[in-house]
């Protein structure tokens, strides 16, 4: 009797002892900062190239602006419009038409007009 009453006081100490480390290691991680994943490059230019495309798309179907050479290049989701414009209406335009796009965060203006 005294032998199943000392392994049975082992066991439950044992036991204890365990979930006061399991206890600790949890609190440990609570307190970490949590990480967000990072998105790899290679998906960032990715969405860069899509991006770029589909202003240049939206660019060449307004009849003003398809004859235009305007430049585009997104990086980080921030468009840069490069080139010339006709007049300050044709330019207000096309960045409209870029930041109307799905997926771009902001739009600059690299536009000379011309004359």
């Amino acid at each position: 009797m005294t032998h199943t009453l000392t392994l049975s006081r082992l066991l439950a100490t044992t036991a204890l002892g365990l979930g006061i480390a399991l206890a600790a290691q949890a609190a440990d991680v609570a307190q970490q900062p949590q990480q967000q994943p990072q998105q790899p490059a290679a998906a960032s230019s990715a969405d860069d190239s899509q991006i770029t495309a589909r202003v240049k798309a939206a660019l060449m179907e307004d009849q003003r602006l398809a004859a235009l050479k305007i430049s585009v290049s997104t990086t980080a989701g921030v468009v840069v419009l490069s080139g010339t414009a006709p007049n300050a209406e044709s330019a207000d335009t096309a960045l409209k038409l870029a930041a109307a796009v799905p997926g771009v965060k902001d739009v600059k203006s690299e536009l000379k007009l011309q004359g």
